[in-house]
C-alpha cells in the first residue's frame, strides 16, 4: 500500500503544480524572482562578482497569495483558471514561497512552498492534503524538479480511495 501511496502523492503534487500554473510558468516566475533579487542585492557589478566569488546564497521569501489576492509575481503570468486553482490551494488565503538563490553559475533557485489541494471533488466534505514542497530549478531556463514532498499524517486508505476518483476525473480533462 505504501508504494501506491507514494505514486498517488507524487501524482497529486505534479497535478497541483500544473493546475496552479507553477510548473508551466516556472521560467517566468523564476525570471521575475531573479530580477527582484538582482535589483535588491546586485546594485553594482562589483557586488554581483563578490557574491559569486564567495559562493553565497540569497534567501528571500515572496508572497504568491496574500489575503486571497494574487501577488504581481504571478498575476500577469497565470491564466484565470490557474489563479483560481492557486487561490483554492492557499492556506487561509496565503501562500508564501521561500527562494534560495545560488550566487554561482548557473544561479539555481530552490523554492519551498506549501499548497493545500482538496482531493474530495464530489462532496461538500473536504479532504485537504497539507503539502510542503521543495522544488529546484538548475537555472532560470531549466525545468522545475520536485526535490522533496512533506505532508501531515492522514488516513492512507481514505487518501487512496479519494485519489482514485481524483485521478479518474483529472485524466479526462
Amino acid at each position: 500500500m505504501t508504494d501506491l501511496h507514494s505514486v498517488y502523492l507524487e501524482y497529486l503534487v505534479a497535478l497541483t503544480l500544473k493546475r496552479c500554473g507553477i510548473k508551466p510558468h516556472s521560467k517566468q516566475i523564476a525570471t521575475h524572482i531573479e530580477n527582484i533579487i538582482k535589483e535588491r542585492h546586485f546594485d553594482t557589478p562589483a557586488k554581483a562578482a563578490e557574491f559569486e566569488s564567495n559562493s553565497w546564497t540569497i534567501v528571500e521569501t515572496f508572497t504568491l497569495v496574500d489575503q486571497h489576492k494574487i501577488d504581481p509575481i504571478v498575476k500577469g503570468v497565470l491564466t484565470i483558471a490557474e489563479i483560481q486553482n492557486l487561490l483554492e490551494c492557499s492556506d487561509q488565503g496565503e501562500i508564501l514561497i521561500t527562494v534560495n538563490r545560488q550566487c554561482k553559475a548557473p544561479y539555481s533557485q530552490s523554492w519551498t512552498l506549501g499548497l493545500r489541494p482538496n482531493i474530495n471533488l464530489f462532496s461538500s466534505n473536504t479532504f485537504i492534503i497539507d503539502l510542503k514542497l521543495q522544488l529546484e530549478l538548475e537555472s532560470i531556463d531549466s525545468e522545475i524538479v520536485i526535490k522533496k514532498i512533506e505532508h501531515e499524517d492522514f488516513n492512507i486508505g481514505l487518501f487512496l480511495e479519494k485519489m482514485e476518483m481524483y485521478k479518474l476525473f483529472h485524466s479526462k480533462s
